[in-house]
């Protein structure tokens, strides 16, 4: 006769495991936040780092350098750097595996776009971006609270924009499946 407990809950086991190394701490706590209302029962493990700033290169390293045995790593990375620097990202994260996602110019102007029904910031500076993200909608002290995100972006929102901004869509798209 079996021994187990026919009433006890099963682990609960991903099928399948995802790193997403963003570029920085607003990064990170944007991928939480998108995990909290996308992930859960997706069979998707996911796993959120961030690279602390610096280049697009070392990034790219860091998150090749991260332990663990994913299925797939992503970059996350803010394109406002050189076409040099830039460049030399794209290849080494083609070389190394890593798929990279890039916000045009910044994470802030996807946010922006979200908000402002898929209006393109792509011509706009990350400083314009960045403040204008910050003094109209959250705050920089804020911004490390999961909370706060949620009285910005509330999931009709996303799923509303997630047509209309390519990158919210990536983003969501990596999340459910």
């Amino acid at each position: 006769m079996s021994r187990t407990n026919p009433y006890k809950k099963k682990r609960r086991s991903a099928s399948r495991t995802l790193l997403m190394y963003g570029e920085g701490l607003g990064e990170e706590m944007f991928l939480k936040y998108l995990r909290g209302l996308y992930s859960r029962d997706s069979g998707v493990a996911i796993t959120i780092r961030n690279g602390k700033g610096g280049t697009a290169t070392n990034i790219i390293t860091n998150a090749v350098n991260e332990p663990g045995a994913f299925d797939r790593r992503i970059v996350i990375l803010d394109n406002d750097k050189n076409e040099q620097e830039m460049n030399r990202a794209r290849t080494e994260a083609k070389q190394k595996g890593i798929e990279l996602l890039e916000n045009s110019p910044c994470l802030e102007a996807t946010l922006l776009s979200i908000l402002r029904n898929g209006q393109s910031f792509s011509n706009k500076t990350s400083a314009w971006c960045k403040s204008e993200f910050e003094s109209n909608y959250l705050d920089k002290k804020k911004r490390t609270e999961l909370g706060e995100y949620g009285k910005i972006f509330s999931k009709t929102v996303l799923d509303t924009q997630r047509v209309n901004v390519s990158e919210l869509n990536t983003l969501i798209s990596l999340m459910e499946h």
